[in-house]
This record gives structure tokens, C-alpha cells and sequence, in this order.
């Protein structure tokens, strides 16, 4: 009976939840280490008082708890709704049951209550919705382009040139499309931890040569400059994940960098990594933005930036195949001068190789 006793109290103590055990008078009698935690150091007694958002307490007369002890029946609450431990303090949201206790006969003696806070479900329903809201944003220009073209195709005579004008802005169009589909592709497979990583020595110059080759057409005048050293040691990584991130870091130079001005990719030996920057004279970032530039949807409130379509998502992608590739990022820039971006990563000499895995990366 003493080692039942002893295994139930452990089993209450390290419940993933929060729990709470009250009498009929709601009075705490007893509460685990995450209640505890919740209550942030303030008494047992506050973490009663949970509200909705149309302010009905949990103890309330109308509350789950009295509603509980009065039916003799669970009560459980849903995720959606908001709760605060008190007025004056940021929101927590949770949900909860009440189940009450009996000792003996048919009215409960008292209740426990299991919290379970929510934020981080509710957070990944708001990244999923903004996900989609920014997708469908981005997509609506190019779809609205790309039926006012065919349009024209459609019901005019047009001369060959002006065909063949209008059927290379719908590639364009069509490009910009599928760029953005790959993007979201890739945060879904990013936050679900569903992106694997074949770790094999990599040709940096091979990688560097193909990634020219694909972003030369969105130059446009602009002009692009890779400097790339013979005899370059191999990074340890994957070839299309450090193609993916080079391809980001110059889209997003040519972007924000007018016509007429230079683009550079250089690639550098160190004695340990391999190490990549992407340099441009464009519109720069200024200082108070740098912090949040990896953050996912972050785009600074600069007219400078926001001129451009975007979604947020390029560099986000960066920095976490980066860091699957067990590199680093970061990013200099002066606003009005142009930016640099720094990636580095291991050279395959000084890494042993590690098998093939699946990341999962969480920022």
C-alpha cells in the first residue's frame, strides 16, 4: 500500500501538466511541480484564477469548477480560449478539465484540475495561417499577370515580337510562381523536421559554377562576379542544400539592388571552414532590423523593402539549412551601401563523416 501510495504521488508530481487538487470550498490542497511553475512564484491560490476572455473565472458560479463539483461530471474547456493568471500579466494561454473527486458516496469531495498550456499549438496554427495568407498574397500577382498575358495572347493580332515579349514575361511570371511554391515546400518540410541530410564531401566550385548559371537570367542588368580560388578544400554538407542557400542569398541581392550595379559571390579557405559571402550595393538594412532579418515572415518596415514582393521565408530558409549543414550565417550591412552575407561552413577534412540523418530544426 506504502509503495502504491509512493508511485502515485511520483505519477502526480511529474505529470506533464499542471495539476491541481481542491477541495469543495476550492481551496488548493495540493498542486505539481509544472502548476508551480505556472504560478511563477506567486500562490497557489492564483492559478484559480484563469479567466476566458469574456471574463468568467474558473471558480466562478457559473465557472468549470463549481459546474463540476455541482454535476458530479467532467468539465473540459477548449484550446482556443485565452486565460490570463491576472489581469496586469501577458496572456497564457491554456486549456483545462476539472474532474471532480469522490471519497465516498456520490458527491465530490473536491476536484483536480489539469492545465495544459497551448501556446505552442496555437502558435503553429498562427505560422501555418500566416503561411498561407502571405502565400496567397504573393501568389495573387503573378496569377493576376500571368491572365491579363494570356488574355492578350488570346483576343489580339500580335506580331511575332510582341508574341514573343508577352510569352517571356509569362515564363517569368511562371518562374516567380514556382520559386514561391518551392519556398513554402521547404518551411513545411523544414518545421515538421522532414528534411534529410546525405552528408558527402562537396565540389564548392561544381556547386558555385550551376548557381551563376541559374540566377544570370534575373540579373538584368545587373552584373554578378564570382571569385572562387583553385584548389578549394570540399565542404562536408550536400550539394543541393548549399545550392539552395547560394540561390536565395543572391535572389535576394539582385532584389534589393538596382540595375547597373555589381553582385558578388566570393568563396574563401580558412583552416577549418569553407567560408561564402554574397556581397551588393543595394538598399542596405538598417541596424535596428538586423536582429529579426532570419526570423520566419520577418520583413523590414523599410518603403525601400517593401517595394519589393516578398514573403519572409528566403533567409528564414538559409539559416536553417545552414545550420543543418552545421554552418553559421550572418549578415553585415550599412543602410543606403548595400549588404554581405557570411556563411561558413566545415571543410570535409576536418569533419568526420557523419551518417545520413534527418534535422529537425526549431527557431
Amino acid at each position: 500500500m506504502a509503495r502504491e501510495r509512493t508511485l502515485s504521488e511520483q505519477a502526480f508530481e511529474q505529470f506533464p501538466q499542471a495539476l491541481i487538487i481542491v477541495d469543495r470550498e476550492a481551496t488548493v490542497i495540493s498542486l505539481n511541480s509544472v502548476a508551480e511553475h505556472l504560478t511563477a512564484g506567486r500562490p497557489a491560490a492564483d492559478i484559480l484564477e484563469v479567466r476566458t476572455e469574456t471574463g468568467v473565472n474558473l471558480c466562478a458560479p457559473n465557472g468549470a469548477l463549481r459546474r463540476a463539483l455541482r454535476l458530479g461530471t467532467r468539465i473540459n474547456t477548449h484550446f482556443a480560449y485565452l486565460f490570463r493568471l491576472r489581469t496586469s500579466d501577458d496572456p497564457v494561454r491554456v486549456s483545462y478539465s476539472v474532474s471532480p473527486l469522490r471519497l465516498k458516496g456520490k458527491t465530490p469531495d473536491g476536484a483536480v484540475i489539469a492545465i495544459h498550456d497551448v501556446t505552442p499549438e496555437l502558435e503553429t496554427i498562427e505560422a501555418r495561417d500566416a503561411l498561407m495568407l502571405a502565400a496567397s498574397h504573393e501568389l495573387k500577382t503573378p496569377l493576376t499577370t500571368l491572365k491579363g498575358l494570356s488574355e492578350l495572347l488570346l483576343d489580339f493580332d500580335l506580331t511575332e515580337a510582341q508574341r514573343r515579349e508577352l510569352l517571356q514575361d509569362l515564363h517569368g511570371q511562371a518562374d516567380r510562381m514556382e520559386k514561391l511554391i518551392g519556398d513554402i515546400l521547404a518551411v513545411s518540410r523544414i518545421d515538421s523536421g522532414r528534411i534529410s541530410v546525405d552528408f558527402s564531401r562537396v565540389d564548392v566550385a561544381d556547386v558555385v559554377a550551376h548557381v551563376g548559371e541559374e540566377v544570370h537570367p534575373m540579373l538584368k542588368g545587373r552584373t554578378l562576379k564570382c571569385r572562387v580560388p583553385e584548389n578549394l578544400p570540399t565542404v562536408m554538407g550536400e550539394a543541393r542544400k548549399l545550392h539552395q542557400i547560394l540561390v536565395n542569398l543572391l535572389t535576394n541581392a539582385i532584389k534589393y539592388s538596382e540595375p547597373g550595379t555589381q553582385i558578388t559571390l566570393s568563396v574563401h579557405s580558412e583552416p577549418s571552414a569553407v567560408r561564402f559571402e554574397v556581397s551588393d550595393q543595394g538598399v542596405g538594412i538598417r541596424r535596428e532590423h538586423l536582429p529579426r532579418l532570419f526570423e520566419k515572415f520577418y520583413r523590414a518596415d523599410d518603403p525601400a523593402v517593401r517595394r519589393t514582393s516578398g514573403t519572409g521565408l528566403g533567409l528564414y530558409i538559409v539559416r536553417s539549412l545552414v545550420a543543418m549543414l552545421g554552418g553559421q550565417v550572418h549578415v553585415k550591412s550599412r543602410h543606403g551601401k548595400g549588404s554581405v552575407f557570411i556563411v561558413t561552413l566545415p571543410r570535409a577534412e576536418t569533419t568526420a563523416r557523419p551518417r545520413a540523418r534527418v534535422a529537425a530544426v526549431a527557431h
